[in-house]
């Protein structure tokens, strides 16, 4: 692999970390709208979510332009000795931690603490805002999809790199 086309993976997990970002602020939108009586007063987030929506469609399809803007030019035969995949691989692992320790830990930790006091306080848990249960299911799907990426880092990773031929074997050592 040449520097930019490590830049440019780069540029597409970082694309996936958007996406997850512009679904956040969508739904905090939602929140927000459902919970104001102004309506006018909600379009910040759901315009900070376009904007992030965006950017990654961006940095998903044109990912080389992006490391050659970034990372200068140098010949295909100067290439450092790490295997495509297995890079993908501890890129996707990584990701996946991140976005488990910094988007889903806190929303989950704060749902299941204020269920856990809504019970202890004798209410039935539908009862309580819906916000609440927004934030709860962003802080869980952001958990799922951040242990996806460290569970199924190999597929993915054979997924970004769209080689048939790795998809017809298993990853190496299997």
């Amino acid at each position: 692999m040449t520097p930019q086309q490590i830049v440019g993976t780069a540029s597409r997990l970082f694309a996936i970390w958007l996406l997850i970002t512009a679904f956040q602020a969508v739904a905090i939108g939602g929140a927000l709208k459902a919970g104001s009586s102004d309506p006018s007063a909600v379009w910040v987030p759901y315009l900070m979510g376009g904007i992030c929506l965006l950017a990654g469609l961006l940095c998903w399809f044109f990912p080389m332009v992006i490391a050659h803007k970034l990372v200068p030019r140098t010949k295909y035969d100067d290439v450092l000795c790490l295997p495509a995949q297995q890079a993908l691989v501890v890129a996707c692992v990584v990701l996946g931690l991140l976005v488990i320790a910094f988007k889903a830990l806190a929303p989950v930790m704060s749902y299941l603490s204020v269920c856990a006091l809504w019970i202890g306080s004798g209410q039935p848990v539908s009862t309580m805002d819906a916000a609440r249960h927004i934030d709860g299911f962003i802080g869980f799907a952001q958990l799922a999809f951040g242990l996806f990426l460290v569970l199924k880092a190999h597929v993915v990773a054979r997924r970004l790199l769209d080689d048939p031929q790795a998809s017809q074997h298993g990853p190496r050592g299997e």
